[in-house]
């Protein structure tokens, strides 16, 4: 079962989403599109993901499907901040998404202590809204 969250960080100019639970691709497909409604609604790229309390139930060569699949729905370059998973099956699967995210153009940067999460989190280290 998916505890996960989506969170708006409207003054800060990202979307937080807390993977807690089992994750699949239906809960995938969910969690996509609840991120491009509101990437759409705040006009923002960003996107910080938690994977510190995922159960991973998406397969390491079901990741790159699941990257292409938030690529199209989101249409524009985006910025990936993840948090990664404690357990290791997981993490090999998170790295997949993010190699495929980077290969189609987006940007990913992992996050390993507090202090790499609050720089990144930070709305002045730079320009987060999309142009255009």
């Amino acid at each position: 079962m998916s505890f996960s969250r989506i969170i708006p960080h409207r003054a800060d100019g990202y979307v937080e989403a807390v993977f807690d639970g089992h994750e699949d691709w239906m809960s995938a497909v969910q969690h996509i599109e609840q991120i491009v409604a509101l990437f759409d609604e705040m006009d923002v790229y960003r996107v910080l993901m938690d994977f510190r309390r995922v159960d991973m139930r998406i397969a390491v060569v079901e990741a790159p499907d699941v990257a292409r699949l938030f690529h199209k729905y989101a249409y524009h370059e985006m910025s990936f901040g993840i948090i990664p998973p404690v357990k290791a099956r997981g993490m090999t699967t998170v790295e997949r998404f993010a190699e495929c995210m980077e290969r189609l153009g987006h940007t990913v940067q992992y996050l390993n202590a507090p202090a790499e999460i609050d720089a990144w989190t930070d709305l002045n280290a730079g320009a987060r809204r999309r142009a255009g």
